[in-house]
């Protein structure tokens, strides 16, 4: 028995964002023993805005690529009211891998 056509069938390439679904966070925990800087850009030329704690827990949305550190290339992103800024991913435990953040 054939289907009958509809004009009201949706497109299956429709992207997530245009039926509401959003990226979420990852929680990523700050490794090593002191505190870190989070700088305002991906890279060390960047003037560090923030001080993100050891051991601490932290929103992460996306990474961007730039200035490398122990072989770690990605700089990780925290959003939170409106600022941002950017962990070297050497910092970062494992849950902030390229493939979970996506780039920014």
């Amino acid at each position: 028995m054939p289907i009958e056509e509809s004009d009201t069938l949706e497109d299956r390439y429709t992207s997530p964002e245009a039926i509401g679904l959003v990226k979420r966070d990852v929680v990523c925990k700050i490794l090593g023993s002191g505190n870190v800087n989070c700088r305002t850009g991906p890279g060390f030329k960047y003037p560090d805005s923030y001080i993100v704690t050891a051991g601490h827990r932290y929103n992460f949305d996306c990474y961007k690529s730039g200035d490398c550190y122990e072989g770690n290339c990605t700089w990780d992103r925290i959003t939170w009211d409106g600022k941002t800024c950017y962990v070297n991913g050497h910092y970062t435990d494992s849950k902030c891998s390229a493939n979970a953040l996506g780039k920014c």
